[in-house]
């Protein structure tokens, strides 16, 4: 599965962009996917807060989301630390 993540905001503003390809277990992928499939909910501004940018290519699918500190999903906040971790 192909990745693009952008993560802007925060009291410095310094943008940090993360991509590349990662093998997830299946039944880790398809939740992760499912995640990315539901209507975020609305963004709030949030003073000094993140905002993350995530694009997941799966084969010919293409799922973008974008969520603040407050509307990020577990699984995708556990992701995001995988890429972190493994790059």
């Amino acid at each position: 599965m192909k990745y693009e993540i952008f993560v802007n905001g925060g009291f410095a503003n310094i943008p940090k962009q993360y991509q590349g390809e990662i093998d997830l277990p299946d039944v880790e992928k398809n939740i992760l996917l499912q995640t990315m499939r539901k209507k975020p909910m609305p963004l709030n501004e949030i003073h000094d807060g993140y905002i993350y940018h995530i694009n997941l290519i799966d084969k010919d699918n293409e799922y973008k989301c974008v969520f603040n500190e407050h509307t990020l999903p577990e699984q995708v906040r556990q992701f995001i630390d995988t890429v972190i971790i493994s790059g």
